[in-house]
């Protein structure tokens, strides 16, 4: 759990840095109802911390998780 919220504060600091203020999480309480959700940058730290089996990226398949190649 440390390594992701250490990962996911390097991401947020590298969006910041670039000037983007939005991140997009694939939400899910229990793996039930996935669906996108935009949150402000600073708030997406606090998100993970209550919901850490959340992803970045749009809900798919395999909700934020990288889709299998092939």
């Amino acid at each position: 759990m440390k390594t992701k919220i250490i990962g996911i504060s390097l991401a947020l600091g590298a969006l910041a840095i670039a000037g983007q203020t939005k991140v997009t999480i694939c939400h899910s309480v229990y793996g039930v109802n996935p669906h996108t959700i935009t949150v402000a940058a600073p708030a997406a730290i606090a998100h993970f911390l209550q919901h850490p089996n959340d992803t970045f990226g749009s809900c798919g398949d395999n909700g934020g998780e990288e889709q299998p190649q092939g």
